[in-house]
């Protein structure tokens, strides 16, 4: 027979507050008595469980047994299989959809659909990026993340979303941070790869950007930031011929 702590039972915390109500003494002792309290409790436990979770049920952000009752409620196929979040991530798109679409909401949208940072712009909020619009009925859609961005399915989503007399822009960002505690950082062969699946009409640029911050030691120091670009080397490897253009260019900044 399995020994415990009689002195320290029952464990539940429902049987604990009913044996508070007997008098002292009377079950301190009593191994089957408090196995009645504890079994009695067990099941009242369950049930406060279960009744202190029912508040998160009434949202799918916290619902978990309870999703089935939101997707019957939307009219979604109850999908036992998958995860709480993937049946969270179907449950915000059938919900969000015919909400009113403002930027904010075309966001939070958007993100659910794509798990990409998503900023939408316009005219009244350039955003962090400075869009300029050219016209007030277009915005510009900014999605920041490293992994491949579905266009197709963005474009689809946001024509369902958009008022009909808005047009957009899509631009697919990544943020590139680079900390060189060295005296002399040299990038090369930084390339740009596009690859575009479908389409009837396209349009791609690219632009690289470097920012540059430079903490300054107490001591005074000459710091000098130089920039160089099509500069030949005389390896053997280029025939001058004419068909090169050698518009090379070296600049050299003094940072007091």
């Amino acid at each position: 027979m399995e020994k415990f702590d009689l002195e320290n039972f029952p464990i539940s915390e429902s049987a604990k507050k009913m044996l508070s109500y007997v008098s002292d003494g009377f079950y301190d002792e009593s191994y089957v008595g408090k196995w009645l309290f504890q079994v009695m409790g067990a099941e009242y436990d369950k049930i406060l469980e279960i009744v202190e979770d029912l508040p998160a049920q009434y949202f799918p952000e916290t619902a978990t047994w309870g999703l089935m009752y939101h997707e019957i409620k939307w009219g979604l196929p109850v999908r036992m299989n998958l995860s709480h979040e993937e049946r969270r991530r179907q449950i915000y798109l059938k919900r969000d959809y015919r909400t009113p679409m403002t930027p904010w909401q075309i966001e939070r949208y958007l993100v659910d659909a794509t798990d990409f940072e998503v900023h939408v712009a316009d005219i009244n909020d350039p955003g962090e990026y400075g869009f300029v619009s050219s016209h007030p009925n277009m915005f510009k859609v900014y999605f920041v993340g490293e992994e491949t961005l579905d266009t197709k399915r963005v474009f689809e989503i946001i024509d369902g979303l958009k008022q009909s007399h808005t047009t957009y822009k899509v631009q697919d960002r990544i943020n590139l941070s680079i900390e060189h505690l060295k005296n002399a950082m040299r990038l090369r062969n930084v390339c740009l790869h596009i690859s575009i699946s479908h389409c009837d009409e396209y349009k791609v640029s690219s632009m690289l950007k470097l920012h540059f911050k430079v903490e300054v030691p107490r001591e005074k120091v000459n710091i000098s930031v130089e920039t160089k670009r099509n500069v030949i080397r005389y390896n053997g490897q280029r025939k001058y011929d004419g068909t090169t253009t050698y518009n090379a260019m070296i600049r050299k900044e003094i940072i007091e």
